[in-house]
């Protein structure tokens, strides 16, 4: 097999009989324009007449990027058949025919499939909404694993269905915050904890080699580029592996490995070198101000629309929120809960701080808040147990898990939780082991 790296999370994987080009993302913004990728895309559309896939992974916007995906010729669309995980909801595939896109095929949780006699592929779900893709040709095997945070107990299940693992693909670097207001302790740590994942995952899977991916970007709004001075660089994956004896490759855009060969990454990494050395040069954008009576129509829409899928018996874990609007000099209190959002004294301490636009995007879309964390385009200083239980809420909205009986029993519903459940439970002991403060 060949693989090459277009940007971001997306490769090209050549099979020998058919071609697989997974999460394309070749221009233009993502997650409430606040990531920019770096280094561009490299992409030769004279290749898009030997893809017969187009796999993507979730439906996070840098990986289903809807300005790519529209923008893509018709004859393509026409010609691909879409991959994409088999879970509780058509909307991903409802958005693309939209788009144009005629043909799709959903891959099962944790089956191989076979898309010719000599290639298979296999879809496992990890965590909430991501999934990993395995494909296998010709005695090899490529792990996708994207951005899955798979553990040991994930990553024994993996080798067990899919068995030797030749390559791996794996996020390396910091793709989001939680908000804390020390954020050289947090980053740093999380930084960290990522390179680890990565040796961790290796060794967990047996692989052959690892090639770091999926997170060639840079955080570009004003009240996120703070988060570029902790990311993580290919150098420093290719450091960690090499210091517990592991074998790693990295491709700079545009570059291609054959599977099972040795490969050279010193180009790469010194183009990667030369890049991050003009960071201080790269584009930041202001986001627009939005004006508070648009935030509250929004918020009004959010309370409508979580009254009719969420119980109010679940809406009443969720108290009042404090938020200091800095670009509009304002301090506002809202409670989902009682249905009300009013301006406040400056005076009162916030739990939160949240610029206008990214605040308005919260209430104004069902992954708003999911964004917000991921684009980390806030702070948090205070009540952080209340507001991880507004995340978790607009979590299970985002993935359409409305928790009104007659909308969660239904037999939809019902099949895919059960076949999700004992990856849903090992998941769910491993993020909260994570979250338990760690002896000194």
């Amino acid at each position: 097999m060949r693989l090459k790296l277009v940007s971001h999370a997306s490769f090209i994987i050549e099979c020998g009989d058919l071609t697989i080009w997974t999460d394309p993302w070749l221009r233009g913004k993502a997650f409430n324009d606040s990531w920019s990728l770096l280094p561009p895309a490299e992409f030769n559309p004279e290749c898009l007449d030997r893809i017969d896939y187009l796999w993507i992974s979730h439906e996070h916007p840098d990986h289903f990027h809807i300005p790519t995906l529209k923008s893509l010729p018709e004859a393509f669309k026409q010609q691909v058949t879409v991959l994409f995980q088999e879970n509780n909801s058509d909307k991903v595939f409802d958005a693309l025919r939209k788009f144009g896109f005629t043909k799709f095929r959903s891959l099962p949780h944790r089956k191989l499939v076979a898309l010719s006699d000599q290639t298979e592929v296999y879809c496992s779900q990890i965590g909430n909404m991501d999934s990993c893709l395995g494909v296998r040709h010709g005695g090899q095997t490529v792990l996708n694993l994207n951005d899955c945070e798979a553990n040991t107990t994930d990553c024994v299940t993996l080798r067990k269905d899919l068995g030797p693992i030749d390559v791996v693909l794996n996020q390396f670097s910091i793709a989001g915050y939680s908000g804390e207001e020390d954020r050289a302790k947090h980053l740093t740590a999380n930084s960290q904890s990522i390179l680890s994942n990565i040796a961790e995952n290796h060794r967990d899977l047996q692989a052959k080699v690892t090639i770091p991916m999926a997170s060639f970007i840079y955080f570009s709004s004003e009240d996120n580029r703070y988060i570029n001075d902790y990311a993580n660089k290919p150098q420093d994956v290719v450091d960690k592996m090499a210091s517990e004896g592991l074998p790693s490759v990295v491709l700079y855009c545009g570059d291609s490995y054959e599977v099972g060969l040795p490969h050279d990454s010193g180009p790469a990494l010194d183009r990667f070198r030369a890049l991050y050395a003009t960071m201080d040069q790269l584009p930041i954008d202001r986001s627009p101000i939005v004006e508070l009576t648009t935030i509250q129509q929004s918020f009004n829409s959010k309370r409508t629309h979580l009254r009719k899928f969420y119980p109010g018996l679940v809406l009443r874990w969720l108290n009042p929120v404090v938020v200091r609007i800095p670009d509009l000099d304002k301090t506002v209190e809202f409670s989902l809960k009682d249905g009300w959002l009013r301006e406040i004294s400056a005076e009162t301490a916030p739990d939160v701080t949240i610029h206008s636009q990214p605040l308005d995007f919260v209430f104004r879309w069902p992954f708003g808040l999911q964004t917000l964390g991921v684009s980390a385009r806030f702070t948090l200083h205070k009540n952080g147990k209340n507001w991880r239980m507004h995340r978790i809420i607009c979590s299970l909205d985002s993935a359409e898990l409305y928790l009104k009986p007659h909308l969660l029993l239904s037999r939809r519903n019902l099949s895919w939780a059960i076949s999700r459940l004992p990856g849903a439970w090992n998941q769910l002991r491993y993020k909260m082991s994570r979250m338990r403060p760690k002896a000194a």
